[in-house]
């Protein structure tokens, strides 16, 4: 939970009095144009820069009033895969992975060895993992990055804009492996992003960061439909027109359900919301309002 929560350099506020609640289990994204401060929130949330005001709690604890032994036991329930892995390149890909194991814990090193390769096969590192960070491209540093912030099963994962960068690891794979792993732990995931694609696809809840404030938070429908005039601009930056369709939600591989997904339009249908023609139609024109029924049937 943050509760007004504000961060400026100097004179410069980056942005202010943000208050919201990270639904637990969920998939959230914050979206927001470059500059918007998406990536300074992230670093807020796990004590890497202070707040200027405001309260950052994680299971009623304050962080942001936490000593450093206190702080550091927070930040092992909180996974981050930053936006260029942020590995040791003096160790293996595997080493990486393995040294929060090592650091935090006091596993037999054969546990270790099974907890890390498992994490290693997860995102599809296996055979690099002998390998030094500067021996591998920079879409594989982000796969070992978000493997390291899996190593401890993690309450919390932090995405810091995971599509992005020089190499970046390809959209269609990483939100595939997001939403499978969300699914296979049940943790909390928070997807900083400025990728129109993946906020109107991947998550349950999104919140829009413009102009220095949090425009909006809420379930992903209430977004993608919203006739707020920022909302509206920031949709429809890639062309002119009403609000385009709203997408399915992907699913995990196999079909099954997320445990925390909502069914599509029960927000639409709850508020009265008439959803954008076409909403919910996937590439072959099969509704997944339909759809979805079909998977929870017996």
């Amino acid at each position: 939970m943050v509760e007004g929560l504000t961060k400026s350099f100097g004179r410069q506020v980056i942005w202010q009095d943000v208050s919201l609640t990270l639904p637990p289990g969920e998939i959230s994204v914050l979206l927001g144009p470059s500059g918007a401060g998406k990536s300074v929130f992230l670093k807020t949330l796990v004590g890497l820069l202070p707040p200027d005001r405001g309260r950052i709690r994680i299971d009623g604890h304050d962080l942001t009033g936490a000593g450093e032994p206190r702080l550091a036991e927070l930040r092992r329930r909180v996974g981050v895969v930053f936006q260029d892995g942020a590995l040791l390149g003096s160790l293996t890909v595997y080493d990486n992975i393995a040294l929060p194991l090592r650091e935090h814990t006091a596993m037999p090193e054969s546990r270790v060895r099974r907890i890390a390769m498992d994490k290693i096969e997860r995102v599809g590192l296996l055979g690099a993992e002998g390998k030094r960070p500067g021996e591998i491209s920079g879409a594989l540093r982000k796969r070992a990055g978000l493997a390291r912030a899996l190593v401890l099963d993690p309450e919390v994962v932090l995405f810091d804009e995971p599509d992005s960068g020089p190499d970046p690891v390809p959209t269609a794979y990483l939100n595939q492996l997001i939403v499978d792993l969300n699914a296979e732990t049940g943790a909390t995931f928070l997807i900083v992003t400025h990728d129109l694609d993946t906020a109107r696809t991947v998550p349950d809840d999104i919140g829009l960061m413009d102009g220095r404030e949090l425009v909006m938070f809420g379930p992903r429908e209430m977004l993608l439909s919203s006739d707020q005039p920022v909302v509206r601009r920031f949709l429809n930056s890639r062309g002119p027109g009403g609000l385009p369709p709203i997408p399915p939600q992907l699913m995990p591989t196999g079909g099954r359900i997320r445990r925390t997904q909502p069914a599509p339009g029960a927000w639409l249908a709850a508020n009265g919301v008439v959803p954008p023609p076409g909403s919910f139609l996937d590439e072959h024109g099969r509704d997944w309002r339909a759809e979805y029924r079909r998977l929870l049937a017996p």
